[in-house]
This record gives structure tokens, sequence and C-alpha cells, in this order.
């Protein structure tokens, strides 16, 4: 029955009783279904009607203590010294007989006496005023007070009294005797109070709610709540703390009112329903009303009826808990050794279900004991799933808590790799933890070799290269007794090796396996990305960015595209566009790359927007470089980089040179890159745009031994990389401030040969040029240094833009001068004067008059 019916059926029962036509009303409803807030409304309006009111709660704890409810309800009424006397002596008697002779069904010799005796003075009572008698939980009340109850209950017809009785049992029990009489007696009416419906729920919240937003808050606390009214008001406390940073469909908040709440129905519900609710918290997803019978050893078909209580309350739908704050709260009500006792017996039982995974996800949240021998095996099975699932990261929980169950130094070694792989995708820097003990477990002899290739390839990453070769040498005496895919995989990590760190990748013999004349033909994009990519690297290598290399890198990055490989083989095919000078191509890629990266782990996404921004630093786009490198230095911490560091900073370095940051640009070298990186590939980029980043704040020496240790690096390494860091047109730059323009002419010469052969971006022979021409115009001022043609030859090394500022600037004007005239800002201006003291070798605006004629300046 909905709240407001019953409210008015006990109203016109009040007026009835008031008549002398007096009435009882059992109120039937769970926990939190407002069954005790509509007999306190009952007390509330019978006092302000001038009624005598008689008030009791029956408690379980008091069930043995006979006549403890009655004598509650004369706790709070005055009564005359005679009826006080006769009270005391009732309830005496009644105390004296054994519990056996109280029954709610017929008198036994000696209850009588008294139980009339009771009644009387309740009718003494009534025959001066309306009296309103409430229970609260009767059905809890002990045997003799339940006695006296129903006695009353069949004689309240004839008198001025009204009991309303309230039992806290899910739905009316037939075989209760407080169910009983009231279902038979027509004086007597039966109000059986159930969830709140949709429609209901709406009106609770409205006063809570804005209008606009009433009909969907309604439906999602409506499904949270079950309509359970307790659970609902918990709900409205704890979500209205959090309504102005929610969506109006978002799920609610439930916090601690609604833990609460939850408790507080748990420990009114009768066993063994919350036992059962604790079981479906464990058990979870994999429960069933078998399986909760099976666990928790009840009879068949209890816990098929305590769900249904369950669900009747409104904590659960359909077998699960609406919300997952509600099975937190029944797993928090259990202390903390109890119920880690209590996962890792459910887990046992799952794991005897052949349910691994659910068991897997209880061993963990136990903290998986290590004197069970089957625990490690469940974790790492889960793990394995999980992982086919791409949930790396619950993955990762089950091979922790594995680590920590291992019996044996060998078990430990296999969980303790399986677990860095994982780590791995997530952040890099978590495998730090495991290098040593790793190394430590290959030189043992614990871990398996294709552990221990994976194992070189974290060293590589994390800066320590002569480790991993000394891996890779025993790996490789070893290779021709080890499984087809994990010499495939120490071919690949020799291949990177080499590619990474050239110096001591010269150590190793090539694998004659890569046939690269071969297999760039037309393999690549047909057989595994890893190995392929092992082939590009080695052919990049040997004979450089050919026409073949370029084309497989093309079929490569099909393949890697379509396929969703690893990350390895996708930054092999844009390292060889790049190295080919083929950036747009490369740009391309990199945006389809980072675009369906969208849903990978943080590693991915970070390697390939670090590679874009690469890319777009080298192709001018500043913006596009410098989003995409503060994207990925955002994703991974820089000890999660590794050498490979040199890269996203780089790239931002360059994006911020190229809009005009320094300041940004100066914040990138404050942060710590390993010292390991300057000795590989990754730190001639770092190299190469710190020297830039000297030459813009007009550290020439320090820019130059940047540049020249580029040179030195790559001359060592025997590798020509200059496609890729254009060093020299700004290294000459650099010697042309230093006053070395013979050195100068030779490295810019050198650039523009290279340019030729499609090595360099339009923008690096652009300014190759423009600082041959700034050198030879200098060449011939410094011949007829008072010949005006010299002087405005060497004029048109700046910009017209700089050609305007310059001129005026000669002629005397200041900068806010100069932008109002030309309808710049000042900035602009400062800009392009100092870009022009720059290619004119000046030093400021004394040197800059005397450079020009005033017969130039004014033309």
């Amino acid at each position: 029955m909905e709240r407001e019916r019953s409210r008015c059926l006990l109203k016109d029962l009040l007026s009835e009783a008031r008549g002398n036509n007096g009435r009882a009303a059992l109120t039937v409803g769970a926990p939190g279904m407002g069954k005790s807030a509509l007999i306190n409304e009952v007390q509330t309006r019978a006092a302000e009607s001038g009624a005598l009111v008689l008030t009791a709660v029956a408690s379980r704890a008091e069930h043995a203590l006979p006549m403890g409810v009655v004598s509650q309800l004369f706790d709070t009424v005055e009564l005359s010294p005679l009826q006080n006397s006769m009270l005391s002596g009732l309830l005496t008697s009644a105390r004296t007989l054994s519990p056996q002779r109280w029954t709610a069904t017929s008198p036994t010799p000696g209850t009588t006496p008294i139980v009339e005796g009771i009644h009387r003075i309740i009718r003494s009572l009534a025959d001066r005023e309306l009296v309103v008698i409430t229970v609260d939980d009767a059905h809890e009340s002990d045997p003799a007070s339940l006695n006296y109850l129903l006695y009353l209950v069949r004689r309240a017809a004839r008198s001025r009294v009204l009991v309303v009785l309230g039992d806290g049992h899910v739905a009316p029990q037939m075989s209760s005797p407080l169910t009983s009489e009231f279902f038979r007696n027509p004086a007597c009416s039966l109000i059986h109070l159930t969830r709140l419906s949709a429609e209901r729920t709406l009106t609770k919240i409205a006063p809570h709610t804005p209008p606009d937003a009433v009909a969907r808050r309604a439906s999602v606390l409506h499904r949270a709540s079950g309509g359970n009214p307790l659970l609902l008001r918990a709900l409205l406390e704890d979500d209205g703390k959090a309504a102005h940073s929610r969506q109006d469909d978002a799920a609610p908040v439930a916090g601690q009112a609604f833990r609460l709440s939850v408790r507080y129905l748990l420990n009114r519900l009768e066993t063994p329903v919350p036992q059962v609710a604790r079981g479906l918290a464990l058990l979870d997803s994999e429960a069933t009303p078998g399986r909760l019978d099976r666990l928790l050893t009840l009879p068949g078909g209890t816990a098929a009826q305590a769900l249904e209580t369950l669900g009747a309350v409104g904590l659960t739908d359909s077998g699960r808990f609406r919300l997952e704050a509600a099975r937190a709260a029944v797993l928090e009500d259990v202390p903390v050794a109890d119920r880690a006792e209590l996962q890792c017996r459910a887990a046992r039982f799952l794991y005897g279900e052949g349910a691994p995974v659910a068991a897997a996800q209880l061993l963990v949240a136990s903290g998986a004991p290590a004197d069970e021998a089957w625990t490690v095996p469940v974790l790492r099975d889960a793990a394995d799933l999980a992982l086919r699932g791409n949930d790396v990261r619950r993955a990762i929980t089950c091979l922790r808590a594995a680590q920590n169950a291992c019996a044996t130094d060998e078990q430990r070694a296999t969980v303790r790799a399986e677990l860095a792989r994982m780590e791995w995708r997530v952040d890099p820097s978590l495998v730090l933890g495991h290098l040593n003990a790793l190394v430590d477990d290959h030189r043992a002899s614990r871990l398996k070799p294709r552990y221990s290739v994976a194992l070189t390839a974290f060293l590589l990453w994390h800066g320590r290269p002569r480790t991993a070769a000394e891996l890779l040498t025993e790996l490789t005496a070893a290779e021709d007794g080890l499984p087809d895919d994990c010499r495939a995989r120490l071919r690949i990590t020799r291949a990177w090796l080499r590619h990474t760190y050239p110096a001591l990748g010269s150590q190793l013999p090539d694998d004659r396996t890569f046939d690269a004349s071969m297999s760039l033909t037309g393999g690549i994009g047909v057989g595994n990305p890893q190995s392929e990519s092992a082939v590009l690297l080695d052919a990049l290598r040997t004979a450089g960015p050919t026409s073949g290399a370029l084309k497989a890198a093309e079929r490569l990055l099909q393949g890697t595209v379509v396929h969703d490989s690893p990350v390895a083989p996708a930054v092999a095919g844009i390292t060889a566009l790049f190295r080919g000078s083929r950036l747009n191509q490369a740009a391309e890629w990199c945006e389809l790359l980072i675009h369906r990266a969208s849903d990978r782990l943080p590693t991915a996404r970070a390697l390939f927007l670090a590679t874009g921004a690469v890319v777009e630093s080298r192709r001018g786009n500043h913006d596009v470089a410098r989003q995409r490198a503060d994207q990925a230095l955002s994703l991974l911490p820089p000890a999660a980089w590794g050498v490979a560091l040199g890269f996203p900073l780089s790239a931002k370095v360059l994006s911020c040179l190229g809009s005009g940051d320094r300041r940004e640009a100066e914040a990138c070298f404050a942060v710590p890159v390993p010292d390991e990186m300057f000795q590989s590939l990754p730190g001639l980029h770092y190299l190469q745009a710190r020297g830039r980043h000297h030459l813009a704040e007009r550290r020439y020496h320090a820019a130059l031994g940047d540049f020249y240790a580029c040179r030195e690096l790559m001359a060592s390494w025997n590798l020509d990389v200059s496609g890729r860091l254009p060093w020299r047109v700004y290294a000459a730059e650099a010697l042309l401030e230093l006053d070395s323009p013979v050195q100068a002419r030779g490295l810019l010469t050198a650039e523009l040969a290279y340019g030729k052969a499609g090595n360099s971006t339009p923008c690096e022979r652009e300014r190759a040029q423009r600082l041959l021409k700034r050198l030879e115009a200098a060449n011939r001022f410094a011949a007829t240094s008072d010949d005006d043609t010299a002087k405005h030859a060497l004029f048109e090394v700046l910009t017209p833009a700089e050609q305007r500022v310059t001129r005026l600037a000669a002629q005397g004007h200041t900068n806010r001068e100069i932008a109002e005239n030309l309808f710049v800002t000042t900035s602009t201006v400062e800009q392009h004067l100092t870009h022009s003291y720059q290619k004119l070798g000046v030093r400021g605006r004394p040197d800059l008059v005397s450079l020009l004629s005033p017969r130039l300046t004014a033309h």
C-alpha cells in the first residue's frame, strides 16, 4: 500500500476508535520501508488530538523478559496507587512463570488472570479517554507480551482503543499469530508497505531537485534505491553534495549515509539473509542460489529465499546488488581478518567451481596466502585471460598478488618477468624496480629464454646497453637450441640495439638471415611485423633510405594500422620515411596512428605522440609538434622514458624556439635525462635541439659545441644522419657570429649539396641560401666599405618586413614610433630588429646607423 493511503486509513481508524468503535492495525514492511515513520505519525496525530498514547518498541534482545513490552506501555502513564500496585503484582506474577507457559495461540494455567488483570487497567484508562497503543517491531515481542497484545486486539472493537502494531517482516507471514489474527478479525486492518513506485519516487525527490531534472533524476534514483525509502533518503543526502558536478542521468553518489543505511538494513533482517548477502558480495557476478547454498553450507533453497528478501528490500535486482557501494558496505561490516578468511574460502570455492577469474579477484582482495599451492596458477591464468581481453591493469593486479604468493625462487622469477611485461605497457618506470632482480634471475638460469630476451629490451630502454649486450651475447651463443619464436625475438632485439646504440651495436655480428635485398622487394607487410621491422632497420643501417626501403616502410605501416600491431613496427616504418625526408607521408601515418591509438595503453600512445612530435617539428609545424610533445610527456613521467626521453624533449624545444617561446624551451633542459642517452640515437636529437637553443640565446660557443658533438658521434658511429639532423646550417650560423666565415661557407656548401639529394627540407635549404647571401654580401661590403652598392647588397639579406623596420630604426625612430608607423606591435618590431642585427652582424642601433649610409636608409 502506498504511504498516503496508509495514512488516510489510520486517520479513519483513529476517528472510529474515538467513537467507542475500537480498531487495530498491523503494519507489515521490510526494514527501511517507512513502517516506524508511519507509527510515529500515528502517535503524533493521537497526542495532538488529546488521546492517551502508550508506546513500546519490541527488541530481540529482550525476548527473554516476560511482559517486557507491556511494562514499556505503562512507563509514561500516570496510574492510581491501586492501579500501580495491581500492575506491579501482575508483572511480578508473569515473570515467575516459565516461558513455556506463555503461548500466543491459547491460554495456559496461570496466564489468564494476569492477562485479564492487565486488560482491566487498560479498559479503565479507555473509560476516561481514547487510548492509542503502538508497538513497533511487535513480532520481536516476548511471548508474554505477545499473548496480551493478541488478547487486546481481539477485544479492541468494544472499547475506545486503537492498537497499531508494526511487523518487520518483508511480507505478512501467515504462520505468524499476529498475521493470522489481523487477517481474520473484521475490526483489524492489515497494511503491507512495499517499495516506492517510480511516480512516488519522483514526488519524494521533487523538493530536492531542479524542476528540469526531476524526471531524469527520479529514474536514476529509483533504480539505485530499489524504491526503499530509507535508501532513497540516504542517496539524496549523499548525492546532493555532488549535485553541482554531475549530469542529471549520471549514477548517484553513494557515500557514508548510504553505506550506513545498508548496514542498518542487514542488521534488521533475520538470519540467514545477512549471511547470504555476504556470500553474494563475495561471489558477485558468479553467484547463483545453488552456489550460495554450497558456499555457506545452507539447506537447499535457503539462498533463493534470502535473495528474494534482499530484492524485496531493494538492495538487489535479479540477484545482483544494485550499487557497488551496497556490495562494499556488506563486506565492510565484517572484521578485516574475518573478511580475508571469507574471501580466501570463497576463492577456493570458485576455483573448484571452474571460475578462475572470479577466484583470482577474491585472492587479490584477500592477499593471496602463500601456503596455498593453487593460488599462483589461478592468478596467472586470470592475468592471461585479462590480457586476452585487453585488460592489462587487471592482469597487473593479478600478477602482483601472484608475486606475493610465490613459494619458490623459480616461480617468483617467472611471475616477476610476466609482471614486468604488463607494467611496461602502462608505465615503463615500473619496470625499473624489477631490472636487477631479473638480471640475477637470468644469471641463475631461473628465466625462460623468452623472458630473458624481453629483459634485454627493458635494459636497452632504460640505458643499460652493456648489460643488455652481455645477455644478448649469451643468448646468441645458445640460439640454435631456442624455439623459433624466441629466435625471432632475439634477432629483433639485436636489430633495435644496432639501431639505437650504433657504437655498441656495431660490435654485434650481422644477422645473415635478414637479407634486406631480398626481404624488401615484396615480403614486408605479409609476415610477422616485428621481424619485418628488424629487416627494415638493418636495411636502413647498411644501405640507407633507398627507394626499396621506403616502399617497404609503407607496406609495413599499412599492415600495422590494419592489424593493430605492436608499436615497434610502426616506429620503424616512420623512422624510414623520416630518414628518407618523406616528411609529409610520415606525418600522415603519424596522424592515423595517433587517432587509432586513443584506446591503447599509455606507453603506446606516448610513443606514437612522441614520434609525431619529432616529425612535425622537422616539418616546421610548431604548434602541432608542441601539443603532441606535451601530450606524450603528460602520459608518462620522465623516469618512464629512459633514453627515449630525448625524442619528445627535443621536439618540444624546437617547437618552442620556432614559436618564439624561449623560456619554455629553457625549461625543457631542467628535466633530468640519463647519461647513457648521449650514447644513443635520441641523444643526437637532444644535442641538436640544445645547440639550437644555445644559438637562439646567442651562446654561440655552447651551440657550436653541441653541433660538433653531433658530428663527432655520427662519425664515430659511421652514421650519416644529416637528413634527420640539419646541424650544419645552424653550426654555420654560429660560426658567422664568431667571425669564422671560411668554416661557415664550407658547412653551408655541404648542406646545400645534401639538400640537392633530397636530404633536407625546403626551410633548411632556404636558410642555408640566405646565410650564403649574407656571407657574400659581407665579403663585398668588406672589400668596398664606402660603396653604397655593397651596402645595398648587404641590406637585401633582410626580408622586406625587416628592411622596413631596419630603415626606420637607422633613421632614429623609436620602437614605438616604428610600430605606429607600420601598424604592427612593438614586440614584432623588436623581433625584426633582433633578426636584422644577427643577419647584418651588428650589435645594436649605433652599429646599424654607421653601417648603412643615410642615402640607403632614406631609399
